[in-house]
């Protein structure tokens, strides 16, 4: 008898240990998602690869944040081309996780625009929405890149990581003066990168962990999860060209989420999954091959017009 109680309070212990190692660490999660913490200041700058640079600020399209970035012109600038790139980072990074690409299309002649999403690095505001009001943020840049005199007569494409790629995704599904997407690790939807984010920490725990971070989060997320959803704006590109990268071996957002956006999206479009690269860094056997598609890409489908930053 003595035995079987020995079991149960066991049993007790250990249940009661798993419930409140989900409930903490789904309470960090939602909260920490939405509540980036910010770096103290920016140690790097395209000054590193020998660019010269403008700090820049300009509202978001909503209206409600300031935004803080870099505007690196084109070396030799010229009318109608080769375009102006702005590169949107990941969740809880900031905008210099993006400056080795930027360093790749500034070489190859583009100007550039890096800057913080609201609520990380020297952007205003105090909460993340993973992806939704970021868009905003985006439609604010191309405003901001839309109205500069060096600006007039260059295409704006866009490069997104992770968040960045969705919020590109969803951005240009409205923002028509987008005339070419590219992203790298970014998910089709909120709802199937939580799921996922939750598999990695939770293991089989993860449905009930994604259940309880949604209803967390909700008191801070400004809309339901399903709506931050570019599976549901990918197809509103078309016929504007669209370039997948992912790695195959992403931890944090599934390959499957890229094929099925590529699956989702009209003509023309590329799907590059990248066999040995995970999700924040791409394997260096094939970094410089990805780089330069980036920068491929960009070249081949901006430049073709003689206005395209005008309002």
């Amino acid at each position: 008898m003595r035995t079987v109680w020995a079991a149960l309070i066991a049993l007790g212990a250990s249940t009661a240990g798993i419930v409140a190692w989900v409930t903490i660490g789904v309470c960090l999660l939602a909260y920490y998602s939405t509540h980036p913490v910010r770096k103290r200041r920016l140690t790097n700058s395209p000054a590193q690869f020998g660019a010269t640079f403008e700090d820049v600020r300009f509202l978001s399209r909503d209206g409600t944040v300031m935004l803080s970035g870099w505007f690196v012109p084109a070396q030799a600038p010229q009318p109608g081309g080769p375009g102006i790139v702005v590169l949107c980072h990941g969740m809880l990074a900031d905008r210099s996780e993006v400056l080795p690409w930027a360093e790749e299309l500034w070489n190859s002649g583009f100007a550039v625009l890096m800057f913080d999403f609201r609520a990380v690095g020297e952007s205003e505001g105090e909460t993340c929405s993973a992806g939704y009001l970021e868009a905003m943020d985006l439609c604010g840049a191309v405003d901001f890149v839309s109205d500069r005199p060096d600006c007039q007569g260059l295409e704006i494409g866009v490069f997104g990581f992770s968040m960045g790629g969705a919020a590109a995704i969803i951005a240009a599904a409205d923002e028509k003066r987008i005339m070419a997407v590219a992203a790298h690790g970014a998910f089709a939807s909120l709802d199937r990168a939580l799921i996922q984010r939750c598999r990695k920490h939770f293991g089989p725990l993860a449905p009930v962990a994604a259940w309880a971070t949604r209803v967390i989060g909700a008191r801070w997320m400004p809309v339901p999860t399903s709506d931050v959803s570019p599976m549901n704006a990918v197809s509103q590109l078309t016929p504007r060209p669209l370039l997948l990268l992912h790695g195959r071996k992403d931890k944090v957002v599934h390959h499957t989420d890229a094929r099925d956006l590529h699956a989702a999206a009209g003509f023309p479009k590329t799907l590059n999954i990248l066999p040995r690269s995970g999700h924040r860094t791409i394997h260096h056997t094939h970094r410089d091959q990805a780089r330069k598609q980036v920068v491929d890409f960009f070249i081949e489908n901006l430049g073709n017009s003689t206005g395209g930053c005008s309002k």
